[in-house]
């Protein structure tokens, strides 16, 4: 049994992973049981399949190593610190970034010595999931800069819309409740833009656009209980 001890905002939280079969771990957060499935992808994500018998307690993302060629970004979030700038040489361990993702910073650190050849974002950006944030000395990478979150009014939400071959479905990452919808349907939006901001096991999390387009329909309200996987909505 492997244990482990985080600290969030002066409280502290225990975690004990109990057994590992394939991809079910048991692992228990100040006591309290649960059961997740791991996805064995580039980075672990865990997914909650079962409900637990008490309280929910949030738990920090580990310190995450990045590849040896690029840096992506782990999740959707905002760069707080950029410690590197191009020409500078690193070593294995330094911290070349942070970024805060569902109230949590999270420090990207290099996995070996090298030299910075392009840094992509600044403090105050946010990034969605897999941009591009860093590339090393020998990596032949084109990218467009991780786009910045906007700032919309709040809007009722629109009754479900016929959907064509070129509509896109934003679905729940996660089960949770929706706090705030930022959105209407026929505003237009960029890649980035915030979309609407869902609580999940006490987090706050931006659901942020992946693509530019047109709003088509909003499935969702402020204070709604969705699963993971609904539609939450409609875009062209």
């Amino acid at each position: 049994m492997k244990k482990f001890k985080f600290k969030i905002d002066g409280s502290e939280y225990e975690v004990s992973v109990n057994e590992i079969d394939k991809n079910i771990a048991e692992i228990e957060v100040n006591g309290t049981p649960f059961t997740v499935e791991i996805e064995r992808q580039e980075k672990s994500v865990l997914s909650i399949n079962r409900k637990p018998a008490g309280k929910v307690n949030p738990v920090t993302t580990p310190t995450r190593l990045v590849s040896a060629s690029s840096i992506k970004s782990p999740l959707p979030g905002v760069i707080v610190k950029v410690l590197v700038q191009p020409g500078d040489t690193v070593k294995r361990g330094d911290v070349l970034l942070t970024m805060e993702s569902m109230k949590m910073e999270n420090n990207i650190l290099a996995e070996e010595d090298t030299v910075i050849k392009t840094v992509y974002v600044q403090p105050g950006q946010s990034v969605l999931q897999d941009d591009i944030l860093i590339d090393f000395e020998g990596t032949a990478t084109t990218v467009q800069a991780p786009a910045q979150t906007s700032t919309t009014t709040t809007a009722p939400v629109s009754a479900p819309a016929p959907k064509t071959a070129a509509t896109i479905t934003v679905k729940s990452p996660l089960p949770g409740s929706v706090i705030k919808v930022y959105i209407t349907v026929g505003q237009t939006i960029k890649r980035g833009d915030t979309l609407l901001t869902l609580e999940s096991m006490k987090m706050e999390n931006n659901i942020l656009s992946e693509k530019s387009g047109v709003i088509k329909a909003i499935h969702v309200v402020a204070g709604q209980t969705v699963m993971q996987e609904d539609a939450l909505v409609d875009m062209e």
